[in-house]
């Protein structure tokens, strides 16, 4: 699964993530691009605390099914301000029904060893930011069970010939290589 954190169509965060797709592929990908989707912020109404279900009906149910499913979970966002943009924000806060099935209601995953990155893009070099926006989603992966996961850094990234100062294929090989080509 890909998550697109990015709230700005043809940005860094979308050129990156064509780059990642060329050498993945479409096949058994599922690709969300959020800013593209109705998600609504969680309300805090701990109904699925009771249930293990959110009860506001938008597009989330789709990713809660995914995330139920899929193995392989690729987070590609912009860092604003030491963290993620509000529309993944939402989207990880809306997975409190997986840390109420979790914690609360003893259920556990059906999927297991599962696998997490994170890429998060930003036009500073000020590391803590990125650490800080990194820890929003692997909150995510603790609440679902992601035990391995690794994070890339693209910083002082203004514009896409930016990435030249990175050896994304290099990076994209690590990352093929972390997911095992073979177990997709």
């Amino acid at each position: 699964m890909i998550f697109n954190g990015s709230p700005k169509a043809g940005g860094n965060t979308d050129f990156l993530i064509d780059r990642f797709m060329t050498f993945l592929g479409e096949k058994d990908v599922v690709k969300f691009v959020l800013r593209e989707m109705n998600i609504s912020p969680c309300r805090g109404c701990e109904k699925c605390s009771m249930s293990g279900r959110c009860v506001i009906k938008d597009d989330m149910h789709d990713i809660y099914e995914k995330i139920e499913k899929y193995r392989f979970f690729l987070f590609f966002s912009p860092v604003f301000f030491g963290g993620v943009p509000s529309i993944l924000k939402s989207a990880i806060d809306r997975c409190q029904p997986f840390w109420a099935r979790k914690n609360i209601l003893g259920k556990k995953f059906k999927v297991n060893k599962r696998k997490g990155l994170v890429v998060l893009i930003g036009g500073t070099s000020f590391v803590k930011g990125y650490e800080c926006a990194a820890l929003s989603v692997k909150w995510l992966f603790n609440v679902i069970d992601v035990a391995e996961n690794k994070t890339f850094y693209y910083m002082n990234i203004e514009r896409h010939s930016d990435f030249l100062n990175y050896n994304i294929d290099n990076d994209i090989y690590k990352t093929m290589e972390f997911f095992g080509e073979s177990e997709r």
